[in-house]
């Protein structure tokens, strides 16, 4: 493949892609493989099940890319036409290949199953290509070449896939690659908007620079992604001073590295001072205690949480005063405070997180638009209340509101004891 650095092309084949039927997964794995190896992802392309189109994907990559790696299409129905394309981009008619028979006998064979017509398909490669060892399935993958382009075909099932992938051609490339790996490194921030992230690490992000830095949003986080590409010691400095700055620029906002999520970032901080926390929720409806518990050793610090979404649940379990909700409404910096100071006296945590928002799509008005939320902390010290107005659809409220309170403890985990 040469000495300059391997361009790929990734192909996604199969009409439940394209129409939304099933999330493509494959290229996201596959990518941040391929990534791992020093290869430059060019593009990705999700194709319907149609010959004619799939064929002229082959071409195109195998005219402008080292490497094309395909998923789907191999199995033994009428729309799987990956096989087909493959031979017309490569000008070869299919033929039975025997290793792949002798897979598809050994396979029935030992389940005692015989081999249908359709199955046999499965056998027939395109004139030239090699077989790719499949373990636990029928539909073994291809190695090929067209045009330039190396090309690696693979089953769409995601277990069939994973294996081959990691077992058969990772290994073929990583042995080509001479040392060079490319390595991402991830910061992970919350509570600065976008802009300001920009604008901080503006010297790091200019074009062309090395590493490259580059942001991404998501649940109102923002991660900051470091690429660096070269043998391994210096990829690794090189990434460590890029972090360094990062977390220097970016200060509290900081919360983790890697894919550490808010809560285990709480979770950790919780540990360190051995503490407790208790939660009450009403828009979130439980989301901000899903997000602890699916952290492992939570139950040393987490201690209860209540869902008290109606007014009357708000007064029952938590000891909010009708009058209060009567006054000021159940979503309100009063009711808030009542429900963070009821969590703490009723399950004697040192620290009590609450929540009442509107999430939306309706219920929301001029003084309370939708997406207001109010977020209550409760300790020894006393009560802290601050309110949000968070955009996004309803799910995405919910979601940006749990982060935001757990965001609420985790800077208040941080001061000092």
């Amino acid at each position: 493949m040469g000495e300059r650095r391997v361009r790929a092309v990734i192909l996604s084949i199969g009409r439940e892609l394209v129409g939304g039927l099933v999330l493509d997964r494959h290229a996201q794995v596959i990518s941040k493989a391929l990534t791992a190896l020093g290869i430059q992802l060019l593009r990705h392309l999700t194709l319907d099940d149609d010959v004619e189109a799939i064929t002229a994907a082959f071409r195109e990559a195998g005219a402008d890319a080292d490497l094309v790696v395909a998923t789907g299409g191999l199995g033994p129905t009428l729309d799987d036409g990956t096989r087909d394309a493959l031979a017309g981009a490569m000008g070869v008619p299919l033929e039975e290949n025997a290793e792949a028979r002798a897979h598809l006998d050994g396979w029935a064979g030992a389940r005692g199953k015989v081999l249908s017509k359709s199955n046999l398909v499965q056998a027939l490669l395109p004139r030239g290509a090699t077989t790719l060892p499949n373990p636990v399935g029928t539909a073994l993958g291809i190695e090929a070449r067209v045009g330039r382009a190396r090309v690696f075909c693979m089953p769409g099932v995601p277990t069939e896939m994973r294996e081959m992938l990691a077992e058969v051609v990772l290994p073929r490339l990583a042995a080509e690659q001479g040392g060079c790996v490319t390595r991402v490194r991830t910061v992970r921030t919350f509570g600065l908007p976008e802009s300001m992230v920009g604008e901080r690490l503006a010297d790091l992000m200019v074009p062309g620079r090395h590493p490259q830095v580059g942001t991404a949003v998501h649940g109102g986080m923002i991660d900051v992604h470091m690429y660096a590409s070269g043998a391994p010691p210096e990829v690794d400095r090189l990434l460590e001073t890029d972090a360094q700055v990062v977390r220097e620029r970016l200060g509290a906002s900081v919360f983790a590295e890697g894919d550490d999520q808010m809560e285990d970032a709480v979770a950790s901080l919780l540990a360190r001072r051995r503490v407790t926390v208790a939660v009450a929720e009403s828009c979130t409806g439980g989301l901000i205690a899903s997000k602890l518990v699916n952290v492992p050793g939570i139950s040393d610090w987490f201690l209860e949480g209540v869902v008290a979404y109606s007014k009357t649940a708000k007064v029952r379990s938590l000891g909010v005063p009708e009058d209060v909700i009567r006054r000021r409404g159940a979503v309100s910096e009063e009711v808030a405070r009542a429900m963070a100071e009821g969590i703490r006296r009723r399950s004697g945590a040192d620290f009590a997180l609450a929540v009442t928002g509107i999430a939306g799509p309706g219920g929301g008005t001029a003084d309370k638009p939708v997406g207001t939320v109010w977020t209550a902390l409760a300790d020894a010290e006393g009560t802290q209340v601050v309110r949000e107005v968070l955009t996004g659809d309803r799910a995405l409220v919910r979601e940006r509101a749990a982060n935001y309170a757990l965001n609420v403890l985790r800077l208040r985990l941080l001061e000092p004891e």
